[in-house]
């Protein structure tokens, strides 16, 4: 089954999978999801223990989000919904009915994501998640969560940020939630970021990143279906931690907080960091790529992408 699978064209693929999650869903094969209405009282938030403390997953994912507000400084909604489904099927008819999706898009964003936020909505597909260590779960739910706060900072809207940042940005505050957990090292989830894309470094060269392309959601869904994660997730944690690094995190959430009034894609980036995205693009991933190299022992001579 899944060497006749690796044969299909990866677009046919993404259209046979939809196909039939729409048919799990018309013979009701879904199941019902837990739901976790989340209120934050801002005079009740505490600060959490370690995750061994968080005996549910309501308590982890208010913990998580008092961790965020408390610690990170990231408005959330003070009532918000997550939607953690039992089934991939279930997580597809979520997407399409509390989701408001046609159920054709649900079906196929369902067959290859394990989560999905929208303003003060978090949507999990748990069945994705069985029989891996709970730091998996309390990362995907500080991830999403981390998504919420963007809609929160540009005024409940999506806006045109960067699709990028906004994948980094959740990434990179997940490490920081799991290890103020205890359940991870920040520099050892970086450590293995640059060891991840070193396993790719001959596509890295061959094919250059194009942060236009992947700022932009349909050109970031085309470039992970095509690269899977190292050359989507894995960088976009690097070259928000390189941002971070620079500017201070607080400076990504006046990134965000631009959109509430404007939609000014490269204008608002230069606004907030001082410099267009095509330079920093030059910048941070020639340094990345250097980092990457010594890492795999070789030596990068491809100059940065000029435009």
């Amino acid at each position: 089954m899944v060497e006749a699978a690796s044969t299909i064209p990866r677009g046919l693929s993404r259209r046979l999978a939809a196909m039939a999650m729409l048919a799990l869903l018309a013979a009701g094969c879904a199941g019902a999801p837990v739901i976790l209405p989340v209120r934050l009282e801002p005079g009740a938030i505490t600060e959490p223990g370690t995750a061994d403390s968080l005996a549910s997953d309501e308590a982890a994912v208010r913990a998580i989000a008092d961790l965020m507000v408390t610690e990170l400084g990231l408005p959330l909604p003070t009532e918000f919904t997550v939607f953690v489904h039992p089934t991939t099927a279930s997580y597809a008819e979520g997407l399409a009915r509390a989701g408001e999706m046609p159920g054709w898009r649900a079906a196929e964003i369902a067959a290859y994501s394990v989560g999905l936020s929208q303003h003060r909505r978090v949507f999990i597909n748990a069945d994705v998640l069985g029989g891996r260590p709970r730091s998996t779960w309390l990362g995907l739910v500080a991830h999403e969560l981390t998504h919420l706060a963007q809609y929160e900072l540009s005024g409940g809207r999506r806006g045109a940020s960067e699709q990028w940042l906004r994948e980094g940005m959740a990434d990179w505050v997940a490490c920081r939630i799991l290890e103020r957990l205890g359940e991870s090292s920040f520099s050892v989830e970086r450590d293995q970021a640059i060891l991840a894309l070193a396993q790719d470094l001959a596509t890295l060269e061959e094919h250059p990143v194009d942060l236009t392309e992947l700022g932009n959601p349909g050109g970031w869904e085309a470039r992970h279906l095509r690269s899977g994660d190292r050359l989507t997730y894995r960088l976009a944690f690097l070259l928000t931690d390189e941002l971070i690094s620079r500017y201070g995190f607080g400076r990504i959430a006046a990134y965000f907080r631009t959109f509430a009034d404007s939609d000014d894609r490269l204008g608002n980036f230069q606004r907030a960091f001082g410099l267009p995205l095509d330079a920093f693009e030059d910048e941070a991933v020639r340094r990345i790529r250097d980092e990457v190299a010594e890492t795999s022992g070789t030596r990068s001579t491809r100059p940065a992408r000029r435009r």
